[in-house]
């Protein structure tokens, strides 16, 4: 079934020029030969919020661009906004001759891997990951962006690497988690507060080791990453929530209700989409008393740029929740719903059919 948002009207052609001309300004913004860093930040962070409409003008900008910093203020907007139509863009700037721009592009690399069309980015991280003579510091960006990735994918690559005569690669072989000894004690360490400076290696230590940690550590883990999401840029805060969903998948693939409160917390409160895995937990274990915060997650996505998916995806974790737990129109959960959204979660709560999906 596709939920569909509210109707739009005919003033989305003013509102579409007016991103245009945002987008338009926030780029000169980047190129600008200003000295003020913090002007230029402020453009990426808009341009984030912007998204997948402000792409289209940054890879023309950066094709046209004149200078190296101009370049590299593009590739640091487009590292926020992964996309299929900067691949071509990115993997050029992979091949700069100017170092900065080398690093800016690898940095925007990361976020394109999991994208169906990222392959031809794996392969050529891959190529500078163990390439010898290239430059320290850009392998082992490239390191950092493929350990990302499910370690049975990469984990050649890095048992290659962990070895390696650059420092700067086996510090990275090192920071990513790939290299531990017993990745379930780490994680009970990381639990009692020695979080990894870097959010992608607890990732790493949660994909190697969840299945087999405590639940009680997960559970200490979720904790600890949610206060780490307060601190830092705007981008890492989301690493960190990336490292909590898959903690919270983690334990929903043990059927474990253990951190559910956070869990439905976290959907009643996002303002933006959450990572996937959120869904996916919920949709594992959510109860009928999750289903009042998926509603709310429903409604507030109406007022989202760009988030169709995450909207259609609430309203797949809702009725799984429903079909799961056998929740019939009359059920107290189904009336408390209805009786606080009313009209806005129609598409939600429309009778169908109980038992299987």
């Amino acid at each position: 079934m596709c939920f569909r948002g509210p109707s739009v009207s005919y003033g989305d052609v003013a509102i579409k020029t007016s991103a245009s001309q945002e987008v338009r300004r926030l780029i000169a913004d980047l190129t600008s030969t200003s000295p003020i860093d913090t002007k230029r930040e402020a453009a990426v962070a808009r341009l984030a919020v912007i998204g997948t409409r402000a792409v289209r003008q940054l890879v023309d900008a950066l094709g046209s661009a004149s200078t190296s910093e101009a370049r590299v203020a593009i590739l640091a907007a487009l590292e926020a906004i992964p996309d299929a139509r900067a691949i071509d863009p990115i993997l050029v700037g992979l091949a700069s001759d100017n170092s900065a721009v080398r690093l800016a592009a690898a940095r925007a690399a990361r976020g394109l891997l999991p994208l169906a069309q990222g392959t031809t980015v794996l392969d050529r991280l891959t190529a500078i990951a163990i390439d010898r003579s290239q430059p320290g510091e850009l392998r082992a960006l490239a390191v950092e962006a493929l350990a990302t990735l499910p370690t049975r994918t990469i984990r050649p690559v890095l048992d290659r690497l962990k070895d390696d005569s650059s420092p700067d690669v086996r510090a990275a072989v090192l920071r990513q988690g790939a290299v531990t000894e017993d990745p379930v004690a780490d994680l009970e360490e990381a639990s009692d507060g020695w979080l990894p400076r870097d959010p992608h290696a607890l990732l790493q230590l949660v994909a190697r080791a969840a299945g087999d940690a405590p639940l009680s550590t997960l559970h200490r883990l979720i904790e600890r990453v949610r206060s780490k999401e307060s601190e830092g840029r705007k981008n890492q805060r989301k690493d960190w929530l990336a490292v909590r969903g898959a903690l919270h998948l983690a334990l929903a693939r043990r059927g474990s209700r253990v951190a559910l409160y956070d869990l439905r917390e976290s959907l009643e409160r996002a303002e933006e989409p959450l990572p996937a895995d959120f869904l996916q937990a919920l949709a594992r274990i959510g109860d009928p008393a999750s289903l009042e915060p998926v509603a709310a997650a429903f409604v507030q996505s109406a007022a989202m740029p760009d988030a169709e998916a995450w909207r259609r995806g609430v309203a797949d974790t809702f009725q799984a929740i429903v079909t799961r737990e056998r929740i019939t129109p009359r059920h107290a959960a189904m009336r408390r719903v209805k009786s606080r959204f009313r009209e806005h979660v129609e598409p939600l709560v429309r009778s169908r059919p109980q038992g299987r999906p």
